[in-house]
């Protein structure tokens, strides 16, 4: 076999190979009143579950705890009603959860989750803390929903010792 031959063989096998092409849609005409249409044409894509969350503040200060508000007791509770604002946007219905972790910092790391508690939008009773995630709102599709959520926080002045108390949360949106 010669090499011009080997060569047209080579490129018949390559082009054998090539990927089938896609259906077309074509028209034509020719005139002085010209028209050409095609019709059933068509596009598609998918949407997939879409869910926004935003907080208006990443980083709360709670409110500390003075000498007076022990003066009841030992233990105290300093409410912060709108501390943070989340806005919820979906296309499906959605679950917004929140967990805490162990408190950190220079203070007390003994102390309990739960002597944080949450509130959405100043309504009802507060929710303890806790390490596992705990339903904070439902909705459905929504171009905005938004919520303030409060935080209450218990302290104790016998073994809440002087320092930095830290808690990480994690609020976690969902579509399902």
């Amino acid at each position: 076999m010669s090499r011009t031959t080997l060569g047209l063989l080579s490129a018949i096998a390559v082009l054998g190979l090539a990927a089938p092409a896609h259906a077309q849609a074509a028209c034509g005409d020719t005139g002085a009143t010209a028209s050409c249409s095609l019709s059933g044409v068509t596009v598609t894509t998918t949407v997939q579950n879409i869910v926004y969350m935003a907080i208006d503040v990443n980083n709360f200060g709670l409110t500390a705890p003075t000498g007076a508000d022990f003066s009841g007791g030992s233990t105290a509770t300093i409410t912060d009603a709108t501390a943070q604002t989340l806005t919820v946007k979906a296309n499906a219905a959605w679950t917004l959860t929140v967990k805490g972790a162990a408190w950190s910092g220079t203070g007390n790391n003994s102390k309990a989750p739960g002597d944080l508690s949450w509130n959405v939008n100043g309504g009802g009773t507060y929710t303890a803390m806790t390490t596992s995630a705990a339903t904070v709102l439902t909705g459905s599709a929504t171009g905005s929903t938004t919520a303030a959520i409060g935080y209450k926080t218990t302290w104790n002045l016998t073994t809440d010792t002087p320092g930095t108390y830290t808690m990480a949360l994690t609020y976690t949106l969902s579509a399902p």
